[in-house]
Parts: C-alpha cells; sequence; structure tokens
C-alpha cells in the first residue's frame, strides 16, 4: 500500500513569501515613523535642559553664556563675555558644520555651560550629516538675550501654528525667519527680546 504524500506547491510557497514580505514591510515603516517620533521627543526634552541650564548659568552670573567660539571666549568691559565674533556683533554657534556666512561650528557652541550646568551639550543626531542644521545658540553681545534652535531637522511632529510651545517666534513678525508662517521643522526657546532672531 502506498502513502500519499502532501507537501506545499511552488506557488503556495511563494504566497507565503510575498504575505511576508509586504507584512515585514509595513512594519518596518510603523517603526520608522515610531523612530522618527522619539527623536522628536528627545529633541524637545534636551531643548528644555539646555534652556533651565541657560537660565541657571544666568542666575549665577547676571548674563547668559557667551556663543562657543574655539579658540576661547571673548572679554567685554567688566569681563562680561561678548559674542564669537571678532566684531562683537552676535551669531550663531551649533557643533554640526556651518557655512562661514551662517556661524561657527564648534562643539562647545555654549560656552561655560557643560559640565557645571549640564552635562554634556546636546547634539542633533542629524546634524552631522547636513550643513547649517541642528543645534544652534546665539546670544547677544552683552548677554542679556539668547535664543536657543533645532534647526530644520524636526521630523514628524512639526510645528504646526504659533500657539506651539517651541515655535521660534511668536507670530509672524515681519524681517525675521516667521514673517511667512511658524517655521515647521524648527524648534526654539529663547528670552525675551531674542523672538524675532
Amino acid at each position: 500500500m502506498k502513502k500519499a504524500f502532501s507537501g506545499f506547491t511552488l506557488v503556495e510557497v511563494l504566497v507565503v513569501i510575498a504575505i511576508i514580505s509586504i507584512l515585514s514591510g509595513v512594519i518596518y515603516a510603523s517603526f520608522g515613523d515610531a523612530r522618527e517620533n522619539s527623536r522628536d521627543k528627545v529633541r524637545k526634552t534636551e531643548l528644555k535642559e539646555l534652556a533651565l541650564a541657560i537660565e541657571l548659568y544666568k542666575s549665577q552670573f547676571g548674563f547668559y553664556p557667551a556663543e562657543g567660539r574655539c579658540g576661547g571666549p571673548l572679554i567685554g568691559p567688566n569681563d562680561t563675555p561678548l559674542t564669537a565674533n571678532w566684531d562683537g556683533q552676535a551669531a550663531w554657534t551649533g557643533p554640526g558644520p556651518h557655512s562661514a556666512s551662517w556661524g561657527n561650528a564648534c562643539n562647545e557652541y555654549i560656552l561655560g555651560l557643560a559640565p557645571d550646568f549640564i552635562d554634556t551639550l546636546s547634539t542633533d543626531p542629524n546634524q552631522e550629516n547636513e550643513d547649517n542644521v541642528g543645534f544652534m545658540y546665539r546670544v547677544s553681545p552683552m548677554g542679556d538675550r539668547y535664543k536657543l534652535l533645532i534647526l530644520d531637522t524636526v521630523e514628524s511632529d512639526t510645528i504646526t501654528s504659533f500657539e506651539n510651545e517651541f515655535v521660534r517666534c511668536p507670530s509672524a513678525i515681519v524681517g525675521s525667519p516667521c514673517q511667512l508662517g511658524a517655521p515647521a521643522n524648527t524648534y526654539a526657546v529663547y528670552s525675551t527680546g531674542a523672538e524675532a532672531w
């Protein structure tokens, strides 16, 4: 008596492989969205931590910390720090690559903040791959105003209105980066007087 062996046909095996491929693609896309959301949450948390450290610095010294300059800070009248530029005009600084017209690239982009007020200065995961994006800091020449940005790297939790707590400017200020609306992929925290930067 012969036994009948049953098995899968080639078509059935190909159908199962196709279904598994489709499901793994959907799952991978879902994980991609989750990773983007989690990176945006980390960005917001780090921005708040840096803002708190900057305010703690100001409460101790009476002025906001100077912008980074790899050669060291410039000192002005009464031993107050000036900005990173030689001409005393405010410029943006950050750890990533920057064009000469934009600002200064320096790992210590906020002078004197780490390690006394915060363990380390944050960097953005996308900052290493692109020019002029990621964490940016700017302070007024007298150290009485500052703005801290995460510029052009927000991935999924974007800014949709001026009501968002991380919007770059409080309104559509003429002559500012927000004059045409709230920049969607930039988070910011700032002091009074730095709204239009």
